[in-house]
């Protein structure tokens, strides 16, 4: 072979190997480009764990059904910069360990990139450690300071629910208009009730008001008259009542049946549709903790909550029959929080827990105005709570809130 022939075939060589590479580097691409449109149609998958069914399905059922409407609006509207939002509902069943399971499920097998829920605030804290561990932003509707304190050791946590520290401050500016100064506690045995009792303890005296005597009931409890009637002894002004589910009816049954003058006040786990049904009129003139979304015909026009609460009122009576309870506005603006941190940083777990701790600021929702930080996962103030006093019909605004 001559020496030109072998330079020709060496080249010849040399061209084809770019070829191969460049045909191999161009459906890289391809693939690599294919890959991403598929990433790009695929649906932002959010997860939620709701006691839909169970003792505490009055809060769970109408979380489920507000973060529906959530997602159904989103999805009609287009989603989220062209994909859609797949909610990927469990039930706990009113049960920690279930709750707990299906935490576990949404995150390892369903791929979900936000947890909405649990509903209740044992489930949240059994649930901490998972999505620690994950690294995974839980949003729980619940009131126990706890889930979100100390905030080092629960940093994929936020509370958009009203707190029973707001709660507990409701009721005692309440009682400083109503002129009490030594209350009785009445609390459920568990994480919410304990929650309850733990901030009047802690905030009572700092309202002037002197905690006189605590006494608590199990969660299936059917007769609370010892409990009433060893607080009525104690002399107290009146009655804090923190806790959830039939029991909370049992107490007003039994204060009725003994005749009871003292007043009962209640925390916001009574704020719902199915104590008022079926506590009946055994309530009406007592003071309740609630929020605005129950009571917005009544606000002020000035105020916050006022044309949020108007709007997803009228959403959720159109597409379910029913008023809204105050947990489904919490779900409802878990759901939207979350559909804005989607479109501001997609779904990347970690980004996403770094916008609630960092983007979220003077956030207008149904329940509040929530601004997140590093040192507070809770977000909400006491004006995401109002008073209300029970009528005949359901609830009214406690006239010094107008």
């Amino acid at each position: 072979m001559t020496r030109a022939m072998k330079l020709t075939n060496d080249r010849s060589k040399i061209f084809s190997s770019r070829r191969t590479l460049a045909f191999a580097a161009f459906g890289l691409l391809g693939m690599l480009s294919a890959a991403q449109v598929a990433a790009q149609s695929e649906p932002f998958r959010i997860g939620a764990v709701y006691a839909v069914t169970g003792p505490a399905s009055f809060l769970g059922d109408a979380e489920a059904k507000a973060a529906r409407l959530a997602v159904d609006q989103v999805n009609a509207a287009g989603g989220i910069k062209g994909r859609k939002v797949e909610l990927i509902l469990e039930d706990s069943k009113s049960q920690e360990t279930a709750a707990v399971l299906s935490v576990r499920k949404l995150i390892t097998q369903d791929k979900v990139s936000v947890i909405l829920g649990p509903s209740r605030t044992g489930d949240a804290m059994a649930a901490i450690p998972i999505v620690n561990e994950a690294g995974i932003v839980m949003l729980p509707p619940v009131s126990g300071v706890g889930v979100v304190e100390p905030v080092a050791q629960r940093k994929f946590v936020f509370r958009p629910g009203q707190g029973g520290e707001l709660s507990v401050g409701k009721v005692l500016d309440y009682a400083r208009r109503a002129g009490w100064k030594r209350m009785g506690v009445l609390y459920s045995s568990d994480a919410y009730g304990e929650d309850g009792r733990d901030n009047m303890r802690r905030l009572a005296a700092t309202k002037g008001v002197v905690v006189g005597r605590e006494e608590s009931f199990a969660s299936t409890a059917t007769d609370l008259k010892p409990q009433l009637t060893n607080l009525r002894s104690a002399n107290v002004d009146a009655i804090f009542v923190h806790g959830i589910g039939a029991p909370s009816v049992v107490v007003y049954r039994n204060a009725a049946e003994l005749g009871f003058k003292t007043p009962l006040v209640s925390g916001h786990g009574q704020a719902n549709s199915a104590f008022r049904n079926a506590v009946g009129e055994d309530v009406v003139g007592q003071p309740v903790v609630g929020a605005p979304v129950l009571v917005w015909q009544e606000l002020p026009a000035k105020h916050p909550q006022r044309a949020p609460s108007e709007n997803f009122a009228k959403l959720f009576q159109a597409k379910y029959g029913v008023p809204p309870d105050m947990f489904a506005g919490v779900a409802y603006d878990s759901a939207q929080m979350t559909f804005k941190a989607l479109e501001e940083v997609g779904d990347d777990r970690a980004k996403i827990r770094d916008w609630f701790e960092t983007r979220v600021k003077n956030f207008v929702g149904v329940t509040g105005t929530f601004t997140f930080s590093a040192t507070d996962h809770g977000g909400l103030t006491s004006d995401a709570l109002v008073m209300m006093i029970a009528t005949p019909q359901g609830w009214r605004l406690a006239d010094y809130e107008k």
